[in-house]
């Protein structure tokens, strides 16, 4: 559940994969005001100390002592050391309780419920448990017979129970459903903080750069934003994102005035917490927290703290990160000067995770200097520890575009405002944002324009240019995509060759195919069989393979000579995104859970694995022609006996069962529930000769009492005869979506493998829906508006 001290510092958080800091500062209290060049190193009487954040996850060795010859001190301001501290690291084995404490009503039977689903759990109802060996209900056997013998009596009831004791209640009176929707998804992320990494496969990511941390990619940027702007401006999350790596809140205010007890008030604190939970449920990328302190109280803040804290607080971290932080903001040293390799040898020593130097830029030959750190730190041995070191504003922008992670950038609606700002705030706006940031890598030559397409029969009709193309323009990349319609892949030998070719999505009928023109395929693609995207590879392993770390991200904006081409599937990974998103709490995946594919092609596939990768354990399998849909059982069957196939979560010990339809005139089979995922992934428009099948469900395959999520992969219509019949179901619980919802959720992936970045998802969504033309050709955004604006939550 983590840590909260009143300390100091500079902090990071994500879902998955955290970041907290250690912080230091130097100003001008410290030392007479000397020009940085002849200042020589001795008159830093005491290096900055570093002083640590608020803390969750991850254990340290303890470090060595700080570089400075006068040793640790700690002063009269240090918080007194508790005995109670040394233990306060949160560790838990994968099969521990959660225990929901609350008041009568307050939801804890519904959250017990959403957890013991996503975590295969039994629920202990303490309320149950006492009524059944007492006989009486708790406020009935207080009123009978005292506080004293009801609580002696509480002491010794336990039962187990399973999930159905509510399912009838449930029933009864449903909790309307985008209510409890939110709920599960907070709640479920809430629990994967502190739960072992596994315990909760709902919140595994599919996407590619879930696997690879932050700070090993190249060029990355947290978008840094004042807390109070935050409170006051109600900034979106979604829009300041775009192109961004990681949201830095800054709390610029949080402090007394110096001398006085330098603590974070209570309802600073509050504050905080809050914008942290509302950021976490709106984006899906790390939480950096920036306490500025006070200029006039930097030096003696920075004394305060000791090593002994500081491996205290390692030891809580749990699996969060700790950035250990340098700002040295008035008389700083030349980058040349050997105070800045102590700073990052302390930072070493105390096992922090990165280290973060930040000096102003003094005159713009400063930036050059950078390169003489990065060298001395080169001949200190080789070390994992990354480095984040520019100089700071306006000056400094050239070494800010060049710092290859987590580099401060700041939203455009407030760049302005705070080139105009002389209010004498310690806290130092970044000067650049992050589309200039890009936009500058690619004027610098070290990023490059390069050229992505649509491979397929007929492509002109395709959403994916549009949706790409403005995120590309969004982020600052200098991509373009293009449609390329072919009958044979013969026909783009040349394309994916090009020196400049950056990848390309794979439409129908090439999905199969084009495996022959791949020299490895990821573990998604060959359990699947088909691929939607290729990617070209520039750079190889030693031993003439693919990377599959964040090597293979390095080189993604870069042209050269194509090495290797690389096969993914990403469109099980929009499969499931719809299926999570469209699926009740009250449908929630269970060993006992049913799934129907209709179809037994690609998309047909990609479906059966998304299901099996929710965890699905019972799936049925209706296509026209019986021995393709006997194929399709066969290969995942062998796949499952062989265990190939690469399950997010942790495996399952209820057996996987398959049964095929040989007709819609066939009775649903007895051994299975009623399905509440369907995925349809047949045409919806006429191929050929053929006529469009005009597919509807059977009643008899729609009788889930609580509804479900019927998911149509095509998008050239969206009123087709199956989307219809649900939307006319929707008041039992059915829930119809269609391929403008899958294409988004899978381009994302796409674009991640693409560019090496993050997509903007809201702007991708939104560009398909202001795309999509209706039936006369005509823009369709009104009437398809209010289905973003339902889109409320990111998948992790």
């Amino acid at each position: 559940m983590g840590l909260k001290r009143p300390f100091s510092a500079m902090a990071a958080d994500e879902t998955n994969s955290k970041y907290y800091g250690l912080y230091a500062d130097r100003d001008t209290a410290e030392r007479p005001n000397k020009s940085p060049a002849s200042r020589p190193h001795s008159s830093l009487d005491t290096p900055p100390r570093f002083y640590p954040s608020r803390v969750e996850t991850k254990d340290a060795a303890p470090g060595s002592q700080h570089p400075s010859t006068n040793g640790s001190r700690s002063s009269s301001h240090s918080p007194p050391l508790r005995s109670s501290y040394e233990n306060t690291t949160l560790r838990f084995e994968p099969n521990a309780s959660v225990v929901l404490v609350g008041m009568r009503g307050s939801g804890k039977s519904t959250l017990a419920i959403i957890a013991s689903t996503a975590m295969k759990r039994r629920i202990i109802d303490t309320e149950k448990s006492f009524q059944e060996a007492a006989g009486l209900s708790t406020h009935a056997f207080k009123k009978t017979y005292g506080a004293t013998e009801s609580a002696s009596q509480k002491g010794d009831s336990s039962v187990v129970e399973s999930t159905a004791v509510v399912k009838e209640s449930g029933q009864k009176s449903p909790t309307p459903y985008m209510t409890l929707k939110r709920a599960e998804r907070h709640f479920l992320k809430y629990l994967s903080i502190f739960m072992p990494e596994g315990s909760i496969p709902y919140v595994e990511s599919a996407f590619p750069l879930a696997s690879i941390p932050t700070e090993k990619r190249q060029f990355t940027y947290a978008m840094s934003v004042p807390l109070s702007k935050l409170i006051l401006e109600q900034l979106d999350i979604e829009d300041i994102e775009t192109g961004v790596d990681a949201i830095e809140i800054v709390v610029d205010d949080a402090l007394v005035q110096p001398g006085q007890d330098s603590r974070l008030t209570p309802e600073r604190a509050s504050q905080i917490s809050r914008m942290v939970g509302h950021i976490r449920r709106n984006a899906v990328i790390p939480i950096i927290i920036n306490v500025v302190w006070p200029s006039e109280g930097s030096v003696n803040e920075a004394q305060r703290l000791d090593d002994r804290w500081f491996h205290r607080i390692m030891a809580s971290t749990r699996s969060s990160k700790v950035i250990g932080t340098v700002n040295i903001r008035s008389n700083p040293p030349a980058w040349t000067d050997p105070v800045w390799t102590s700073y990052y040898r302390k930072a070493r020593s105390l096992n922090c995770d990165i280290v973060r130097l930040l000096r102003p830029a003094i005159q713009v030959e400063d930036n050059f200097e950078i390169n003489s750190l990065r060298s001395a730190l080169r001949d200190l041995g080789p070390s994992e520890l990354p480095l984040i070191a520019f100089n700071t504003g306006p000056k400094g922008r050239n070494s800010q575009c060049f710092n290859r992670i987590f580099t401060s950038v700041i939203p455009e609606p407030l760049l302005h405002q705070h080139q105009d700002d002389d209010s004498g705030s310690s806290y130092i706006p970044p000067a650049l944002t992050a589309l200039q940031a890009t936009s500058a890598l690619h004027s610098s030559f070290i990023i490059d324009a390069m050229k992505l397409f649509v491979f397929g029969a007929n492509v002109r009709w395709s959403l994916s240019p549009a949706m790409h193309t403005i995120a590309l323009k969004a982020c600052g990349v200098p991509h373009t995509y293009t449609p390329y319609s072919t009958d044979s892949l013969s026909n783009i030998r040349d394309l994916i060759h090009d020196p400049h070719f950056a990848g390309a999505s794979i439409g129908l009928p090439f999905k199969v195919e084009v495996i022959s023109l791949t020299h490895s395929l990821s573990s998604h693609a060959k359990a699947i069989g088909a691929v939607n995207t290729l990617i070209p590879v520039r750079q190889l392993n030693t031993d003439g393979t693919i990377p599959d770390n964040a090597l293979f991200f390095h080189y993604r904006n870069r042209a050269g000579p194509v090495l290797a081409l690389f096969g993914e599937n990403t469109d099980w990974i929009g499969v499931r995104a719809c299926i999570r998103r469209g699926l009740s709490p009250a449908n929630a995946v269970r060993p006992t859970s049913s799934g129907l594919v209709i179809g037994a092609g690609g998309m047909a596939r990609a479906a059966v694995y998304a299901m099996l990768q929710l965890g699905v354990r019972n799936i049925a399998i209706y296509n026209r022609t019986i021995e393709n849909a006997t194929k399709l059982v066969s290969h995942f069957s062998r796949l499952l006996a062989r265990h190939d196939i690469p399950l997010l979560g942790a495996g399952s010990d209820f057996e996987t069962k398959f049964h095929v339809l040989r007709s819609t005139e066939d009775a649903w089979p007895t051994e299975f529930r009623p399905p509440t995922m369907i995925v349809s992934c047949i045409p919806t428009h006429s191929v050929g000769d053929c006529p469009p099948p005009n597919f509807t469900l059977p009643e008899s395959w729609l009788q889930s009492p609580t509804g479900g999520v019927v998911l149509e992969y095509a998008y050239k219509y969206l009123n087709t005869p199956l989307l219809t019949q649900i939307r006319a179901e929707s008041y039992r619980g059915w829930v119809a979506m269609d391929g403008l919802d899958i294409l988004p959720e899978q381009g994302f992936a796409q674009f991640e493998l693409f560019t090496g970045r993050r997509a903007p998802r809201r702007l991708m969504r939104a560009e398909v829906f202001r795309s999509y033309p209706d039936e006369q050709g005509e823009a369709n955004q009104p009437q398809l508006q209010p289905r973003l604006e339902d889109i409320t939550e990111q998948e992790p």
